[in-house]
């Protein structure tokens, strides 16, 4: 019996398979140099703060337009892919640190859309449901939120114009990736002032 158990297992050390379960203990295989580090989004939050105090905002908690700071985060998995080499039969992938490295290169998904609605009417224009991108702009750049592709993929937002009225507003993102894949995310209720 242990005879067989230990050719079994010298001649299972010999598979190519064993090309794919490489640990990062291996500094040929997951050295920063030489595997590309890419990120997969996994989900998108939304968060609701002041840009005046920097604070999240609670549920129902009062703020005036001009204060709300809305920040798109993406829940990323972040991975690499090492080629195969002449000793492995087939390519090999790499889970990574958590942050990404220098000589990191973003995502393969393609960001095909970004919507942000209110579950509220906003004014005459802008009833439950409808887009709010004409209203936002993205502080990084200073321009409009357009719906076909953000400049940047966590966007921080800001409202240019106040609400018709004070009251309940709570807000809704849409990412769309090209792949079809949909993600979603809100806020919780605030009460948004002019």
């Amino acid at each position: 019996m242990r005879k067989h158990l230990s050719l079994l297992l010298l001649a299972c050390s010999g598979l190519p398979a064993g090309a794919l379960l490489l640990s990062c203990a291996d500094e040929e295989a997951c050295g920063y140099d030489n595997v590309p580090r890419y990120y997969s989004t996994q989900a998108v939050e939304l968060a609701a703060s002041s840009q005046r105090t920097g604070q999240v905002l609670a549920a129902n908690e009062p703020v005036a337009a001009a204060d709300l700071l809305l920040a798109v985060r993406l829940q990323k998995t972040y991975y690499g892919h090492q080629p195969s080499r002449r000793r492995h039969l087939l390519p090999a992938a790499y889970a990574c640190p958590p942050m990404p490295a220098p000589g990191y290169l973003g995502t393969l998904q393609r960001l095909d859309s970004v919507v942000v609605r209110s579950r509220y009417a906003y004014d005459a224009q802008h009833p439950a449901g409808a887009s709010l991108n004409d209203l936002l702009l993205e502080t990084g750049t200073g321009q409009p939120l357009s719906a076909r592709a953000s400049r940047s993929t966590e966007p921080q937002l800001q409202l240019r114009v106040p609400p018709a009225a004070a009251g309940a507003q709570q807000f809704v993102v849409r990412y769309r990736f090209a792949d079809g894949t949909v993600y979603t995310a809100q806020t919780t209720v605030l009460q948004l002032s002019r």
